[in-house]
């Protein structure tokens, strides 16, 4: 019925010299509270996590803990932006391409925020299909991981193709295993749990304990996959706040739960040095039937951050498409299944070549790069918009404004600062890259607007 719909106006002569806005084929509103929920967790828990906790406690030692619990208090802060600006314009997919351009109109700061969110969600799914990879990697040694990943991308993108209601109920299916696998691995970790193992604490010193707050924080992107999906959420005004509230809580909990249960749980030689960290400390622990159910719920854990991430990067595309930041050939959607495919294979391919580089540690900084860029540009919005839109109708304000969003956007400019030298070079080149895109696709909107000018006075002659 959709497609015949569909083809109806595209036949019609009338039709097509409607306003863009109404002939476009709209998102579906499809994921409620529980499922906008799952979708953050499960996009946060995911590849990274599996990931990065083996170099993570070789860097900072015990405190990789204490590492956590910062990184959750900043990810509140940044948190609570994203909420109130998620409540307040929840009409438009792509989240903080919609925020920004609410506070800035269409100018280059909404563009940046759009290109480095998109940056953060291509690279965060490329992590995730590489985690896949190498937990598939444990069992079957003849396959080349990086190979496997790009192929997994491949297979998501279908997926992510058939809609928002497939990957929603895809995703939930996916975090409610994780979530409960976990709970089983920090379980299994009291069979020898010894404390000896958090001395001593800080055996590197403070300072790695500070610094790799800007590598774990990647774990904590889950709340920007809810606020990429707005326009498909149902009553999104008040599910939003909830679901990026009770995601933070719920991945707080797992998070540091899981670092005490590796560390606690096994002798440091056993995982630091490995691609699959909690595999080695659960083979240890609960033997190698352990490592074998760790390694399952890995697999999942990477494709649900594969599908959350792929289906949120999808909709930025979408949405700087549709505010003429990108060639309109990518804000495209299929009349049947109702997902924007030109953004989602443009999506897929960036994150193919990020998996081709075979670093993971320069994906892990470059996701850090993508969103705290974009989220210091966010916050930005929210001061802008308090000013220039005092009365706009808020079913959720930031508490104790401004001193929240301003201690968030301090801890965003000192990660960023952290980060590697190969992050920074890379956020130069992607930003160069980026603006001149902008600027061309600009030149020829402008260009092919003065071209259709005077055949529509023709026509109207």
């Amino acid at each position: 019925m959709v497609l015949w719909r569909w083809a109806s106006i595209q036949k019609n002569p009338v039709a097509k010299r409607l306003p863009k806005a109404i002939r476009e084929i709209p998102l579906l509103r499809a994921l409620n509270l529980v499922q906008t929920t799952f979708l953050g967790v499960g996009t946060a828990i995911g590849g990274v996590m599996f990931a990065i906790l083996g170099r993570a406690v070789d860097a900072a030692g015990p405190s990789i803990i204490i590492t956590f619990l910062i990184g959750s208090i900043f990810a509140l802060l940044v948190g609570f932006c994203y909420a109130e600006l998620g409540a307040t314009v929840p009409s438009g997919a792509g989240g903080a391409v919609s925020f920004v351009k609410r506070a800035f109109g269409e100018r280059t700061p909404t563009f940046l925020a759009g290109w480095f969110d998109w940056i953060g969600s291509i690279t965060d799914c490329a992590i995730g299909a590489i985690v896949f990879a190498f937990s598939i990697y444990y069992f079957v040694r003849w396959i080349e991981p990086f190979t496997l990943a790009a192929i997994t991308l491949i297979l998501f993108a279908l997926v992510t193709f058939r809609g928002a209601k497939t990957t929603g109920i895809a995703q939930f299916i996916l975090t409610a295993i994780l979530v409960f696998s976990l709970c089983v691995y920090i379980g299994g970790s009291s069979s020898s749990f010894e404390m000896s193992r958090f001395e001593p604490l800080f055996p590197n010193g403070f300072l790695p304990t500070v610094l790799m707050i800007s590598y774990i924080f990647p774990t904590y992107a889950g709340y920007e996959t809810i606020t990429q999906l707005s326009e498909e959420v149902k009553t999104a005004g008040k599910t939003i706040p909830k679901a990026l509230l009770l995601t933070l809580i719920f991945i707080t909990m797992l998070f540091v739960g899981t670092a005490i249960a590796t560390i606690a749980g096994a002798p440091k030689e056993v995982y630091i040095n490995s691609d699959t960290p909690l595999q080695e400390a659960a083979n240890y622990f609960m033997g190698p039937i352990g490592g074998i159910v760790v390694s399952l719920v890995s697999i999942v854990a990477a494709l649900s951050t594969v599908n959350g991430s792929m289906a949120g990067g999808t909709r930025i595309a979408y949405s700087l498409s549709k505010n003429n930041f990108l060639p309109s050939v990518f804000n495209k959607v299929h009349p049947k299944n109702r997902s924007p495919y030109t953004s989602l294979a443009l999506t897929t391919t960036l994150a193919i070549i990020f998996v081709l580089t075979r670093s993971i540690d320069f994906i892990v900084y470059a996701i850090a790069l993508g969103y705290s860029v974009t989220a210091i540009i966010v916050v930005l919005a929210l001061i802008r918009l308090r000013k220039t839109e005092p009365h706009l109708y808020r079913p959720f304000k930031v508490p104790l404004y401004p001193y929240v969003p301003i201690l968030a956007a301090i801890f965003l400019v000192f990660m960023i600062v952290t980060l590697s030298v190969e992050s920074l070079i890379l956020g130069l080149v992607l930003s160069v890259i980026g603006i001149s895109i902008f600027v061309l696709t600009k030149k020829i909107r402008k260009r092919r607007q003065e071209n259709e000018t005077p055949e529509l006075q023709n026509q109207n002659r």
